[in-house]
């Protein structure tokens, strides 16, 4: 006899199928076998090193503390935040949001800077411009000796 699920061979008394779990269908009375649900079932399952134990309960993933950590590495890998929203927002959501709002944040500080820079070369170039066109370097010197005395 084989599962009809998974075609995997099963020996005559199986009521579950070894492989995928799926319930055998007796072809005598053309029955699947059901699990008693009057409480909670517990299934023991050898490993190869250690024993399992699995008493019904849903599995519990780390722990969901949502750390700010998600939320810098979103905001410094805008892409990795992004993929780690999509990936945890149905199984850790406090982690999810926090990296999304990284990567968000990421994103309009990374093109608010762009426009910052795009901004301070044109000043700089027009500074620049106007003291080569008018043969005055003096203003470029005011510039050169301001940006010394930061530095």
């Amino acid at each position: 006899m084989y599962c009809k699920n998974c075609g995997e061979p099963l020996k005559d008394n199986d009521r579950i199928c070894p492989a995928c779990g799926a319930p055998v269908v007796d072809n005598a009375a053309n029955t699947a076998y059901t699990a008693p649900t009057d409480g909670p079932q517990t299934y023991n399952y050898q490993g190869t090193n250690n024993q399992y134990n699995y008493s019904g309960q849903p599995y519990q993933a780390s722990e969901d503390t949502g750390s700010i950590g998600w939320g810098l590495l979103g905001c410094c890998i805008p892409l990795v935040g992004l993929i780690l929203f999509l990936v945890w927002k149905d199984t850790k959501p406090l982690s999810a949001k926090k990296a999304g709002i990284g990567a968000i944040v990421g994103v309009v500080l990374g093109i608010v800077l762009y426009f910052v820079l795009i901004v301070a070369m044109g000043v700089g170039a027009g500074i620049l411009g106007t003291a080569v066109e008018n043969g005055d370097m003096s203003e470029l010197e005011d510039l050169l000796d301001t940006l010394e005395s930061m530095g």
